[in-house]
């Protein structure tokens, strides 16, 4: 009788290691999901700030080129992140959609906002950290650039 009271204390651990072990497993997956959706809002929420800043300095500066008498020389520098939650990010100027597009790298997180000038828009992109807002004489267009 003790060689079997053994085997099954033994046998019990073991079992009991094993669930342990899969639960704890499918904790860290869920988990792992989870703070990986909030990840995502978090960048998108960060994005749309952003966004609607550099939405108000394109408006600002389209102001100043259509209230300027002649040859206006407008540069708007403005410093934002770098990053945002841990990743890179890239601002672009769509003039067909009359859109600004913000894109994140990893994970891949986009974000438009809609714009309304009186000056013609420039295809164009910056990356984060300090954007420039600018108006182009030669192609009289309002564009952005890394600053």
């Amino acid at each position: 009788m003790r060689r079997n009271r053994a085997v099954s204390t033994t046998l019990s651990y073991t079992l009991s290691l094993a669930i342990a072990s899969i639960l704890v497993s499918g904790l860290l997956i869920a988990g792992g999901n989870f703070v990986e959706s909030r990840q995502e809002q978090v960048i998108r929420d960060e994005l749309e700030v952003i966004g609607q800043q550099v939405a108000s300095d394109i408006a600002r500066v389209d102001r100043l080129v259509v209230a300027a008498d002649d040859d206006p020389t407008v540069n708007l520098d403005h410093t934002f992140p770098a990053r945002v939650s841990g990743t890179g990010y890239r601002v672009s100027i769509d003039p067909a959609a009359d859109e600004l597009t913000l894109e994140s790298t990893a994970p891949e997180v986009s974000v438009t906002v809609s714009l309304t000038t009186r000056t013609a828009l420039g295809d164009s992109t910056a990356g984060g950290g300090v954007i420039t807002v600018f108006y182009d004489e030669s192609s009289d267009q309002l564009e952005v650039r890394d600053g």
